[in-house]
């Protein structure tokens, strides 16, 4: 089977995060051709963050744009299509890249896992996209994956159509390095006791992550003298700076290569978001025994079991938010590492979500 995967880039998102290892799952059966095709230029050191992580047995394909949907990003994609002549297309980015290939390469099978709530996506989207995404899901040009049961409840009622195919997101096992005892000082470091609880949270700064919701949290926390440090990952919080500046508990550390090093010295991940899919990152952190705690944002209600596997809000309500990070750190060791991590292994492992869409796969050719 060849396999072609498009992502928008090699950068530091989820989406591409998934892309990457279900490729380099594919490329170790030896049978498979597997092919990931990347749209915005890597000559932008953010396009490749990444590539350094992709088997020597998936060949990349860069498209050099330098937007994800410009015609010249359309051309390419149907151009690398009929070149390479895959039987399994897949894509990470947005489903109106397969308009063309779809129409004019119909013997492909075409794939395209939506990442987010089809709802929140549709509305995000102007009405010549909506109209194209419509057209290749309800007509069955492009076979749409929603990585979770919430995602798929929304999938269903924006396009009012039962053909979508849930498998739920995975993601590869953390790891430390060979920095760990250095991570390890620089937090001690920053802790005011060795008791101290640590909290970390991994993501870009975004607006659907309600970064607000997040600090505003931590920094009332530190107000009334309770005991922790927040260490966040992630770039682009140049604008939270003012807010924080005073803060002597809250540590905005940039993007790390290493983030299997800090959440090994986590007690806690996270999370403050609005609206997601299923988010990577949550799963990384559980696949290291990371406690999760987390608004009941998209399909994270169907990973976190509150007080059994994490803790989840009943709502969006910032008080809510709060009184559930309170109630964790005075329950700190409640709940198991070792719980988390078998309900990761036995979940949301990387090697059982790629077989589920290599399964889809088959399916598709053998029909």
């Amino acid at each position: 089977m060849k396999i072609l995967h498009i992502s928008l880039s090699l950068g530091g998102g989820g989406a591409e995060r998934v892309a990457v290892s279900l490729c380099n799952r594919f490329a170790a059966k030896e049978d498979d051709e597997v092919v990931l095709v990347s749209v915005l230029d890597d000559a932008d050191p953010k396009n490749v963050f990444y590539l350094k992580d992709l088997s020597p047995r998936v060949r990349h394909v860069n498209l050099h744009c330098q937007m994800g949907l410009q015609m010249k990003a359309f051309w390419r994609v149907y151009q690398t299509i009929r070149q390479e002549r895959p039987d399994v297309v897949h894509t990470h980015f947005s489903a109106v890249l397969l308009l063309f290939p779809a129409l004019l390469i119909p013997q492909v099978h075409y794939f395209h896992t939506i990442h987010n709530l089809a709802k929140r996506i549709e509305e995000k989207s102007g009405f010549l996209k909506r109209s194209v995404m419509c057209y290749l899901f309800t007509r069955n040009r492009v076979k749409p994956v929603t990585i979770s049961e919430v995602c798929r409840g929304s999938y269903r009622e924006t396009y009012h159509v039962n053909n979508d195919i849930c498998i739920p997101n995975g993601s590869e096992a953390l790891t430390v390095t060979q920095d760990l005892p250095s991570v390890t000082k620089e937090i001690d470091l920053l802790k005011h006791q060795p008791d101290t609880t640590v909290f970390i949270h991994v993501a870009r700064h975004h607006p659907q992550k309600n970064h607000g919701r997040l600090f505003r949290t931590f920094l009332r926390l530190e107000k009334e003298g309770e005991r922790f440090i927040l260490i966040v990952l992630g770039d682009h919080y140049e604008a939270c700076l003012a807010e924080l500046k005073d803060s002597k508990c809250i540590f905005l550390l940039g993007p790390k290569s290493n983030v299997g090093d800090y959440m090994k010295l986590a007690d806690f991940f996270v999370l403050s978001s609005d609206y997601e899919g299923l988010p990577m990152t949550m799963l990384e952190a559980m696949s290291m025994g990371v406690v999760p705690i987390s608004t009941p944002a998209g399909g994270v209600v169907d990973v976190v079991e509150d007080g059994i596997t994490g803790y989840l809000t009943d709502s969006f309500d910032d008080e809510e938010f709060y009184r559930r990070v309170r109630q964790a750190i005075s329950e700190k060791g409640r709940i198991p590492r070792e719980r988390i991590r078998k309900h990761y292994e036995q979940h949301f492992s990387m090697e059982i979500c790629a077989a589920k869409y290599y399964e889809a796969y088959k399916t598709a050719l053998t029909r």
